[in-house]
């Protein structure tokens, strides 16, 4: 019984999330800096494998409007790359995944710009939650 894994991806860091193994549960997992894509891809194949990953849930970003922004396209582009680690990678609507999860991190009283790391990690979280929520 493989893992479901969730990722934000950004220019700077690209926050990751798991379920348990039942696909029930989502957690923040860890942050990766964005050091450029082989890093990235190399960290995520281990990752796959450490943590018996079976699909990727890639949060998607959309303009305000529905429209594709800039950071869509660079996602889009990200997903076909993840394609080559031979897993499904599903699009994922990531709207105000970031916002939540800096609330999050307001109403635990810690201030938000010490808390970047955790920020993306719980962006991802958000984004998986969102995503088993619509799958049940």
């Amino acid at each position: 019984m493989g893992r479901i894994l969730a990722i934000d991806y950004g220019d700077v860091r690209v926050g990751l999330a798991l379920t348990d193994p039942m696909k029930i549960i989502s957690s923040a997992y860890r942050t990766l800096k964005n050091t450029g894509l082989d890093h990235i891809l190399s960290e995520l194949k281990e990752i796959i494998i450490r943590e018996e990953i079976e699909k990727i849930i890639l949060g998607h970003p959309l303009g305000l409007n529905g429209n594709k922004t800039n950071k869509t396209v660079q996602v889009e582009e990200f997903s076909e790359k993840l394609k080559t680690l031979g897993l499904p990678v599903i699009l994922y609507d990531e709207s105000f995944s970031s916002v939540r999860a800096h609330r999050i991190i307001h109403d635990m009283g810690k201030k938000t710009g010490n808390n970047k790391e955790k920020i993306d990690m719980l962006a991802a979280q958000v984004i998986l939650e969102d995503y088993l929520r619509s799958v049940q």
